[in-house]
This record gives C-alpha cells, structure tokens and sequence, in this order.
C-alpha cells in the first residue's frame, strides 16, 4: 500500500493517495458533518449566581484562623482567571468582608477612602465603590494585644461607617464585644458622645450571650444601681422592647433637658407600675410628642388594671400615637387646668375607646386632629351602602361625633373624605 499525504490549504484539506507518483492527483477533502455552532457566552447574572455559591460557601465558621485566611486567598484569586470574572466576583468578594489583623483594617479603610475621595458627582449613583457592595463586616479574629490596637480600630470603624452605606452586619472582636457590657466602658463612651441627639436601644428576642449583663433583668443589688449617662443634647429616644436592664435603669436616672420625642415598644402590657410608667414619670415633663407601640408580649395585664398616666405624666404633650392594646386615657388632674394635645394617632377606631375619648374632649380644647393610621377613606363613587358598612362606617361615625367638637377625623394619609 502506498503512502498517503495530507497537506492543508485553508480552508480546505487535500488528500494524495499517491505521493510518488509521476503525476499525482490530489482529491479535496469534505466534512461529513456540520460546523459546530459556538456556545452563547453566559449572562453576567449567571455567573454572579454561580460563583456566589463559591466565594458564600458557609465554611469559615469550621475552619482554624489559618485556613480561612487561605480560604479567602483562593477567593481573591478568582479575579485573576479571565477579564470578564472582574467585574462579577469583585462585589461578591466586597459583600462579605472577613479581616484578621488591624493592619488589614487600615489597608481595607485606606481603600474605601481613597476611592471615596475619587468619586464624583457625574456618576448617577450617590455612593463609591467598593464602599457601597459592603454588606457585612467581620473583625471577629482580630486580636487586639494592646489599648493602642483597640483605639486603632475605634479609628478606622470612625471613617468607614461613612463609606459603608448598606452595611448590615458588623462582628466586632471579643474586646470590644466585652467592653460594651461593663459600666466604666459605657461612662466613657457617654462621655465621648455629649452631643448625641437622637439615641435608638433595640432588644430582641434572642440576646448574644456577649450582651446577657448589660440587658440582664434582674434587679441590681442595694447601692449597685448603674451611674447616670450624660446625654444633655438627647431629643429622640427610641426603645423597643427593652426590659429593666441596666441600660434602662441608667436611662432612668440620666437627666435628659433637651428630650421632646420619645418611641416606646414596651417589654409587656403591664401599665401600673411598670417601667414605661416610670420612664414617662421621669421623661415627660417636657416630650412633645409619644409613640406607644404594641408591646412584645401582651395581652398580660388584668383587665381591672387602671389607665396608663399619659396625659398626667406629659402635660406638654402636642402629639399622643397609640398602638394595641389601646389603652383608656385618664384625664390629667383637674389643677393641671387644660391639656395641650392636639394630634392624637390610633390604629383603626373603636367605640370603646370614641366613648372615653369623647368624655376626654372638654379637657383637650386644643385637640384638632384625630388620626386612624391604619384605615384610609374610601375614593368617591363607592356606593353608600359601602360607605356605611365596617371599618368605613366606623370611621363615618367617629367623624360625625367629633366634629361635634370640631375635631377633623384624618385616615393614614392624613386626608379627609372626599
């Protein structure tokens, strides 16, 4: 058998049987099958959601320190496997970020400053990145072996909540995490904070054991009572479902000149003698305005339990909002002469509570405003039957009685009917 030959001549291919000979043909070789039609590149959310799974795969809570530094070089090397991977894996790898030293802080604040400082108003979004992709921050296995350390990373957090607009989850290191949770910490940090204004305490249900002493409930022992805070610029105060932990006991005993608002999610239902009464015996000389949320755990009291004292305890009050269980407003004190509310805000109406805020009306002459929150007044052209029916003649019936008084009945938005 003779030899054979290939040579190729794009883009075709030549077959010579007989390469030796005098004259030697040569025959084109055809393709039996089709071209293979080229793979559609992925979408760029597609690769987002695949390597998501890689760079959030969960396994740093079982490793050592040492392999989950490892863990996130492999990460970070992603960004190097092709130009297009740049510009997906670098929000993935900025949306959780895990840190282990302070100089790595430093590093991670000095990057956000700078690309901060290089960001300009023609760019349609309001925040620079990379700052904007963080969504959680851990310092947890940053070691602080010295105070200077720990007043580095005070220094560097200063500049990064600015930079960090979505930030959600912060992991401070244990230091600090134990510092909060012991008096002469909070003095200081009250002390470093005298012109805060506005001041928010939030308690849930589950409580990190690192936070168990500051938000214990257990009442403090004889002349173990929590030092005041100095807070003489504070005019919003926030508490939701906070109990009488020391917190609150010092809150309690801080004297707050400057606070005209004041939002309260109570512990319970509980009215006498609670400590929403103590709070508003010790705070509501001079609030402008009340927000009494629905309590965490409630119904708890006795239905024989007497009316909370709001409008004794805030004889300033402009603006009274209320929130389940209603509760039956007692008349301030005859001497106290002529309250001046004047916006008062409930769910939905009721006719138990139209019958005790109608014997309250004489007392509040310059109420002008009632708010349901929840309800909104039907659009003109529904039949008058509907108008009539449920929530809507509730609503109707409250209005009738109230401007008896010449009290306008608003709903949610603040409208009256059309």
């Amino acid at each position: 058998m003779s030899l054979a030959a290939t040579y190729t001549e794009a883009p075709a291919i030549f077959l010579r049987p007989r390469p030796l000979a005098r004259s030697p043909g040569s025959f084109i070789l055809l393709p039996l099958l089709p071209q293979p039609r080229p793979l559609k590149p992925l979408p760029a959310e597609i690769w987002s959601k695949v390597l998501s799974y890689i760079v959030h795969n969960d396994e740093d809570g079982r490793m050592s320190v040492p392999q989950q530094r490892a863990l996130w070089r492999e990460r970070w090397r992603l960004l190097f496997v092709c130009g297009p991977w740049l510009d997906v894996v670098l929000p993935l790898l900025y949306t959780r970020v895990h840190l282990f030293s302070v100089s790595a802080l430093r590093q991670f604040t000095a990057r956000l400053y700078d690309a901060d400082q290089r960001w300009d108003s023609i760019r349609r979004i309001p925040y620079s990145t990379p700052g904007r992709w963080v969504q959680e921050l851990d310092l947890s296995e940053v070691a602080l072996a010295h105070s200077s350390e720990a007043l580095a990373v005070d220094s560097h957090l200063t500049r990064l909540f600015p930079l960090l607009p979505f930030l959600a989850a912060l992991h401070l290191p244990p230091a600090s995490r134990s510092a909060t949770a012991h008096s002469p910490p909070r003095r200081r940090a009250s002390a470093v904070l005298p012109r805060l204004e506005q001041l928010e305490v939030v308690c849930s249900d589950t409580i990190n054991p690192d936070f168990e002493p500051l938000l214990a409930a257990d009442d403090p022992p004889p002349g173990a009572a929590p030092p005041p805070l100095h807070l003489p610029h504070l005019a919003f105060l926030c508490l939701l479902t906070v109990p009488a932990c020391p917190v609150f006991l010092a809150l309690l005993r801080t004297p707050l000149p400057a606070l005209r608002h004041l939002m309260v999610a109570p512990y319970d239902d509980r009215l006498d003698g609670s400590p929403l009464a103590a709070l508003l015996a010790a705070h509501g000389t001079h609030l402008r305005s009340l927000h009494l949320n629905s309590p965490r755990h409630w119904p708890t009291a006795t239905p024989d339990a007497p009316p909370p004292p709001l409008l004794e305890s805030c004889p300033a009050l402009h603006h009274l909002a209320l929130d389940y269980p209603l509760p039956t407003l007692a008349a301030p004190p005859a001497e106290s002469g002529a309250h001046p509310l004047r916006v008062l805000t409930i769910p939905r109406p009721s006719t138990r509570f139209l019958r005790g805020a109608e014997a309250l009306l004489p007392r509040l002459p310059a109420l002008a405003v009632v708010r349901a929150r929840n309800v909104r007044w039907l659009r003109a052209g529904v039949a008058g039957k509907a108008l009539e029916a449920g929530v809507q003649g509730e609503m109707r019936e409250w209005r009738r009685r109230l401007a008896r008084r010449g009290v306008r009945l608003v709903d949610g938005e603040w409208r009256d009917p059309e």
